[in-house]
């Protein structure tokens, strides 16, 4: 029987609190700009999804140490991480949405990746955990899946 860290079954838990339910109020230690900290949030989600588009290493920065990827219910290690990311590419949001409770932040992004110079397209859905850390805001988990197209 595999052993779930502590911190996995929180996360899971608070995810599981949360479906069907109003997103909780945004809530940030004292003295931090909770618009400040939604900002940050989505500037780190949008330059992941754009660096991993384009194959990019420097798509590795804005992960935390250990990240894990769970692409279409199987977990990968190798690029492309993103479900729907066919290879090098370019990447548009089309929507997301932001969520930041203390140390912890979620991002429910919505993207289109193009690649062979827009010869092929390919959407895709992808939720994203992210934790604060000395260095700003990390990546921690993304599971993503592509739309299908009907």
């Amino acid at each position: 029987m595999r052993r779930w860290p502590a911190a996995s079954i929180a996360c899971a838990a608070a995810l599981a609190a949360c479906a069907g339910r109003r997103a909780p109020a945004l809530t940030v230690p004292a003295g931090m700009d909770p618009a400040r900290e939604a900002a940050a949030v989505r500037a780190v989600a949008q330059g992941f999804i754009a660096a991993e588009a384009r194959g990019d290493e420097a798509a590795d920065t804005l992960l935390a140490p250990d990240a894990d990827f769970i692409n279409t219910g199987v977990a990968v290690t190798a690029r492309p991480r993103l479900a729907a990311v066919l290879g090098r590419g370019e990447a548009t949001i089309e929507g997301l949405r932001t969520e930041v409770s203390g140390a912890l932040a979620w991002c429910v992004a919505v993207y289109r990746w193009s690649g062979q110079g827009g010869q092929i397209e390919e959407r895709g859905r992808a939720t994203l955990i992210l934790e604060r850390s000395d260095a700003g805001w990390r990546i921690r988990h993304v599971h993503s899946s592509a739309v299908p197209p009907w």
